[in-house]
């Protein structure tokens, strides 16, 4: 067997929403040999999935297992690769009650692979961080528009959010503590909420939020807005951000759009007219009561009417994205959601 003379790129966590999108359009763009990271390639529940979205260029994918907490599995995870795109992190519907439960694989995490990768001289690593890390502040902080410039502040952060910015902190610290002849390249992803159409099912928090919203389980929308994306434009910004020279050591926000929730809703019920999608905006009073037994419902009241917008010139100009719709990417989570049955189809058939 004849070794491949193209680089190789190790791609952690190919099992979440946005790491399998991230896999298959490399897989598919056919520059790199592919390693993905999984906790465990012995689980069925999470290798078939891929087995049945990668169609015949799974073949083509080396599978090894790494975890975030165990920083000595990524050693034997990176050998030998030329790159690093690192999607694995973990996003959760509701605060934990002890904050470490996401800080520490968020930080630690991103460290361990970081580490490694120095060990193993690579030459570019991309990481997948968050507006989380940018846009959280105290009130007179806050912004009506943010770009790469801008930071969240810790201190004004829940625990999602602090994860995310304290990881992204790290990675930036961790390269500049190097001396020169250690030093790789770095590029930091930070989509929106990232919707569209999934690969491996719906249990993840984007689509645990529309999954809700289409079966009705909200009473009406919060006046929440934020900005969301197309997975496809964020895997498409993870390939552009290891091919563009000029990306380099840089910040990328992505988001396609801001919208409130009635605006999501909105799309969702023109789409799906079958399902009971209210559209109606909530009065706050029943929010912040619900608030007080609902630790997800707790988790939005600070953006309650919160205008808040992303500029993404730089991922247009840099990474060459040009962005599918947030209401399509909302559109397509919705069908995924139905085709991976994780809603009921009341589609009716033409």
């Amino acid at each position: 067997m004849v070794e491949s003379t193209k680089p190789k790129v190790c791609i952690t966590g190919i099992s979440g929403f946005l790491g399998s999108q991230v896999c298959l359009l490399f897989l598919s763009d056919g520059t790199y040999t592919v390693r993905g990271t999984v906790r465990d390639t012995s689980n069925p529940a999470k290798i078939e999935p891929l087995r049945r979205a990668f169609g015949p260029t799974f073949t083509a994918l080396e599978l090894v297992n790494a975890d975030l907490l165990q920083p000595d599995s990524w050693d034997a995870a990176i050998a030998g690769c030329d790159y690093v795109v690192h999607t694995a992190s973990p996003f959760p519907v509701a605060n934990p009650k002890d904050e470490n439960e996401l800080i520490k694989p968020a930080v630690e995490g991103t460290l361990a692979v970081l580490r490694a990768a120095v060990r193993h001289r690579v030459k570019r690593v991309v990481v997948t961080s968050s507006v989380a890390a940018v846009m959280f502040r105290r009130a007179e902080n806050e912004k009506e528009t943010y770009d790469e410039n801008d930071w969240s502040d810790v201190d004004a952060c829940k625990p999602y959010e602090k994860s995310k910015t304290l990881a992204e902190k790290a990675a930036w610290d961790f390269l500049n503590s190097l001396p020169d002849a250690d030093k790789f390249e770095l590029v930091i992803i930070n989509p929106v909420i990232i919707l569209g159409p999934s690969l491996i099912g719906g249990d993840f928090t984007s689509g645990h939020i529309i999954q809700e919203l289409m079966s009705g389980k909200f009473p009406g929308m919060p006046k929440i807005m934020f900005g969301f994306v197309d997975v496809r434009d964020v895997a498409l910004a993870h390939l552009q951000a290891l091919k563009v020279k000029e990306a380099a050591n840089q910040r990328f926000l992505l988001s396609s759009k801001c919208l409130w929730f009635r605006e999501v809703a909105e799309v969702l019920k023109a789409k799906y007219p079958e399902y009971k999608i209210k559209t109606k905006e909530l009065p706050r009073c029943p929010v912040v009561m619900a608030s007080m037994f609902d630790k997800g419902v707790k988790k939005i009241l600070p953006l309650w009417n919160k205008v808040a917008y992303i500029d993404n010139t730089r991922s247009r100009e840099v990474l060459g994205i040009e962005y599918h719709t947030a209401e399509e990417a909302v559109a397509e989570m919705g069908r995924s959601l139905i085709e991976h049955k994780m809603i009921a189809d009341k589609r009716k058939q033409k």
